[in-house]
C-alpha cells in the first residue's frame, strides 16, 4: 500500500486523533524522565556532600585521638573547605569551636542515630543550609565527637527548586493529558464542518488529494469563481432599485443620473408634488417646473454630489401650502465615482401642525401656571395687607400703627419682588455685553444685605481667567438669587453658614460653584427645579429666572446634591462668553436689582 493511499484513507482527522495522543504521551515521558533524572542527580550531589562531611569529620577525629593536632587553633588548617567545626562533649556541648554555631544540643540533628561510626546529614532540619558531618573521637580520656559543618545553600537551593518543579511539572503533564483527550474532538469540529461544506459543493481534484488538500484546491476553486465578472443581468441597478423600493415606500422616490436626468419619479412622489410622472431622461428643471424652491435645492446638491439632510421647503399646491421634509444622498459606484442621486421626500404638513398645536398648548399652560402663581402670590399679600388694615382701624394707637405699618411695609416689598420677578421673567430683554470679570459680580452679590449678614467666600482657582463677555446687571441679579436660595436653605436647618462660591475651570470654559449645607434638593420638585412657581417655600421665580439669565449669556446652569449634604448650584460660561442676544440694552424691569430678591431652593 502507497504512502499517498494511506493518508487518503486515513485522513487528517483520524491522523490527528492519532498523532497527537501519541506525540502528548512521548512529550509527558520525556519531561518525566527528565525531571525524575534531574532529582536522582541532585540526591546523588547531596549524598556526596554528605560523605565528604563525614569523611572531614572522622579525618580529624582520628587526629585529635592520636593527640597529633599541635593546637585547637590548627582545626581549620585540617580541613579548610569547612564552614565550621566543634569538638562536642557526650551532651552535646562544644567544648572548643571555630566558626558561629546556634545555641544548644549540637547533637541534637543526630539524636535518633548510632553516632559509633562517621555519618553525613543534610541539607535540611534543623540546619537547612549545611551539609553536617559527625564522627566519635577521644580526647582527654573521654568520649567526645567532632561535628564539621559543610556550606550547602546552592545544594538547599536546588533540592527547594525541585520541590516546586515537580509539582509544576507532573500538573502541566496531567492538564494537558486531560485536555487534549476530553477536548479534541471539539477543536476539529471546525475543520469538520468546512469538510462537509466543501463535500456539499460538489467533487473535485483527484482521487489522490487528501482531505487538506481537498479543502484548498475548493477553496482556490471559489475564489476563482468570486473573480469572474457577474453575467449581465440586462437590467440597470437603478432601475433595479426604483422597481424595488418605489411600490414599497410610504414617501417620495425620485432616481437621477451624474447629469440630474429623471430616471424615476414613483407615484406617490408625483402626488406630493402635484405633477405628472416624468418620462425617463427628463431634465430636473423641466420635471419640477412648478416648484423651483425644490428644484433648486436638488439641484444644487446633484451638481455638488453632496448630501441634504431632512431639509423642509414648502410648495404651493393650488391655494394651499404644504412642507416638504426633503433628503438627498449621492449613489456610489465600487471605485467612489458618482452615477446618480437618490431623493426622498415626505408631507410632513400635518407632523408641523401638530406640532405647532401641541407648542401653543405647552405655552398656554405654563402661561396659565405663571399667571396662577402670580395672582396666588398676590392675593395671600393682599389678605395679609387687608388683615392689618383692619387692625390699624380697630387700634388706632401710634405705638401699634408703627407695627402694623412695619409688616404692611414688609408685605408691599414681597408684593414688590413678585412682580419684578415676574416682569424680568417674562421679557428679560437683550443682553448688555461687554467685558466684564466674573470674580466682581459674585463678590458685589455677596455683599448684599438682603442675605442676612450670612457670609460668602469667594475662592477663586490659581490661574484662571474669570474676564467673560456678559451683562454685569444681569448676571449679579442671577448670583444674588442663587446666594439668597443658599442662604434660606442653611436658615431651614439652623445654620449660619458660611456659604461658599467657587471660580474654577470646566472642560467648557468657566464655572462659578455655589454650595450651601441645606437640606438639599426637595424629591418632589427635583423634576421641574427651573419651573415657575415650583419651589417649595417662596416666591418660586428666582431659580427660573437665573437659569434664563444664564441661558442669555450662552452659559448652563445646574443644580445637584452636594457631597456631604446640601446642594450645589452650577453656572458654566463660554469661554468666549457668546450670548444668544444682541447688544440691545435690556428694559428697565429686568435690569434693576431687586430690593431683597426671592427665590427658589
Amino acid at each position: 500500500m502507497s504512502q499517498t493511499t494511506l493518508r487518503l484513507r486515513l485522513g487528517l482527522r483520524r491522523e490527528v486523533l492519532i498523532l497527537l495522543p501519541v506525540a502528548l504521551f512521548l512529550l509527558v515521558l520525556i519531561s518525566t524522565f527528565t525531571l525524575f533524572a534531574f532529582r536522582q542527580a541532585i540526591s546523588l550531589l547531596a549524598e556526596e556532600r554528605r560523605d565528604e562531611a563525614a569523611r572531614i569529620a572522622q579525618r580529624l577525629a582520628e587526629t585529635i585521638s592520636e593527640g597529633a593536632l599541635p593546637s585547637f587553633e590548627a582545626l581549620p588548617l585540617q580541613a579548610p573547605h569547612s564552614s565550621r567545626i566543634a569538638l562536642v562533649d557526650a551532651t552535646g556541648l562544644p567544648v572548643l569551636e571555630v566558626g558561629s554555631f546556634p545555641s544548644g544540643d549540637l547533637l541534637a540533628p543526630f539524636a535518633d542515630r548510632d553516632l559509633a561510626e562517621p555519618l553525613g546529614l543534610g541539607p535540611g532540619e534543623p540546619e537547612p543550609e549545611f551539609v553536617v558531618g559527625i564522627a566519635p573521637a577521644t580526647w582527654q580520656g573521654r568520649r567526645h565527637f567532632v561535628r564539621v559543618d559543610l556550606a550547602a545553600r546552592r545544594l538547599a537551593g536546588q533540592q527547594r527548586g525541585l520541590r516546586v518543579l515537580s509539582w509544576v511539572v507532573l500538573t502541566i503533564d496531567v492538564a494537558l493529558t486531560v485536555l487534549v483527550l476530553l477536548f479534541l474532538r471539539h477543536l476539529l469540529t471546525p475543520y469538520e464542518t468546512m469538510l462537509e461544506r466543501a463535500r456539499q459543493l460538489g467533487p473535485g481534484g483527484d482521487d489522490s488529494e487528501d482531505e487538506a488538500t481537498f479543502l484548498v484546491s475548493t477553496f482556490e476553486r471559489a475564489l476563482e469563481a468570486l473573480a469572474r465578472p457577474p453575467e449581465p443581468s440586462g437590467e440597470d441597478d437603478i432601475a433595479a432599485l426604483e422597481r424595488t423600493l418605489g411600490p414599497s415606500l410610504e414617501s417620495g422616490l425620485l432616481l437621477l443620473d451624474r447629469q440630474g436626468r429623471v430616471l424615476a419619479l414613483n407615484r406617490i412622489g408625483a402626488q406630493l408634488l402635484d405633477i405628472e410622472q416624468p418620462a425617463p431622461g427628463t431634465a430636473l428643471v423641466d420635471a419640477l417646473a412648478v416648484h423651483p424652491s425644490v428644484r433648486d435645492v436638488i439641484g444644487h446638491a446633484v451638481a455638488d454630489g453632496r448630501t441634504v439632510q431632512r431639509q423642509e421647503l414648502e410648495i404651493e399646491i393650488g391655494r394651499t401650502v404644504r412642507t416638504l421634509g426633503l433628503t438627498v444622498h449621492p449613489l456610489r459606484r465600487d471605485d467612489g465615482s458618482i452615477r446618480g442621486s437618490f431623493v426622498l421626500f415626505a408631507d410632513l404638513t400635518e407632523t408641523r401642525r401638530r406640532a405647532e398645536e401641541e407648542k401653543l398648548a405647552t405655552s398656554l399652560v405654563q402661561v396659565g401656571e405663571l399667571a396662577a402663581g402670580v395672582a396666588h402670590e398676590m392675593r395671600n399679600s393682599l389678605a395679609t395687607l387687608r388683615g392689618y388694615l383692619t387692625l390699624v382701624e380697630r387700634a388706632p394707637d401710634e405705638e401699634s400703627i408703627t407695627d402694623f405699618m412695619s409688616e404692611i411695609r414688609r408685605e408691599s416689598d414681597h408684593l414688590q419682588r413678585v412682580l419684578e420677578d415676574f416682569l424680568s421673567f417674562a421679557r428679560p430683554g437683550t443682553t448688555r455685553m461687554e467685558e466684564i470679570d466674573l470674580e466682581t459680580v459674585v463678590r458685589r452679590a455677596a455683599a448684599d444685605p438682603a442675605l442676612g449678614g450670612f457670609e460668602v467666600r469667594v475662592e477663586r482657582a490659581a490661574g484662571i481667567v474669570t474676564e467673560i463677555k456678559g451683562d454685569a446687571q444681569l448676571l449679579e441679579r442671577a448670583v444674588r438669587n442663587l446666594l439668597y436660595n443658599a442662604a434660606e436653605a442653611e436658615r431651614g436647618v439652623d445654620r449660619a453658614g458660611p456659604l461658599a462660591a467657587r471660580l474654577g475651570p470646566s472642560p467648557d470654559g468657566l464655572e462659578l460653584a455655589i454650595e450651601d449645607r441645606g437640606p438639599g434638593i426637595p424629591a418632589e420638585i427635583r423634576d421641574r427645579l427651573f419651573q415657575p412657581f415650583a419651589s417649595a417655600g417662596g416666591v418660586g421665580l428666582g431659580l427660573a429666572l437665573s437659569r434664563r439669565i444664564v441661558d442669555l449669556h450662552g452659559g448652563r446652569l445646574t443644580l445637584d446634591d452636594r457631597p456631604g449634604g446640601g446642594t450645589r448650584a452650577r453656572l458654566v460660561f463660554p469661554a468666549g462668553g457668546n450670548a444668544t442676544k444682541g447688544n440691545e440694552p435690556a428694559p428697565a424691569e429686568s435690569r434693576q436689582p431687586p430690593s431683597s430678591p426671592a427665590g427658589t431652593h
